[in-house]
């Protein structure tokens, strides 16, 4: 897949993933275009990789998130879950309360649709390790919605 393609066919689901890591917009974008120039000069055959590329993504944004400050979760845009049991803001005060290790578990899986056997992949843990966090994650999360 040529640069363009790649590009027009990931950029808004790797933006988001990194916005969740950065908290800001800009710098987001700073660190997918960061990304993209890499890509550019890397390895092609590893381009139509999720697992990779959502590595990739997570690997720049944790650099520039380093250096950022913190916002809360609320201002993200990609925070928009649909749930009978809380608005929006309610899931994402949830999130924000989660431990780092079980949030990138529960963007991954959730918001980005990867099965755990990728998400773990990209977090660089076990498989089963993926599941796990994701189970405590639904468990702090039910904790805090529900009545």
């Amino acid at each position: 897949m040529d640069l363009g393609a790649l590009y027009d066919a990931w950029a808004s689901r790797l933006l988001a993933y990194m916005m969740t890591i950065t908290r800001d917009r800009s710098k987001a974008e700073d660190a997918l275009h960061n990304l993209f120039v890499k890509l550019a000069t890397g390895r092609p055959d590893l381009r139509d990789s999720a697992v990779y590329l959502f590595r990739a993504a997570r690997n720049e944004a944790l650099r520039v998130a380093r250096r950022r400050a913190e916002r809360p979760l609320a201002d993200l845009e990609i925070v928009a879950a649909p749930t009978g049991a809380a608005d929006a803001g309610a899931i994402a005060d949830a999130l924000d309360r989660l431990p780092a290790e079980q949030f990138d578990v529960v963007v991954l899986h959730v918001f980005e649709d990867l099965s755990f056997r990728e998400t773990a992949e990209v977090l660089g843990i076990p498989q089963d390790t993926a599941a796990s966090r994701y189970r405590y994650a639904l468990d702090k999360l039910r904790g805090v919605l529900e009545p």
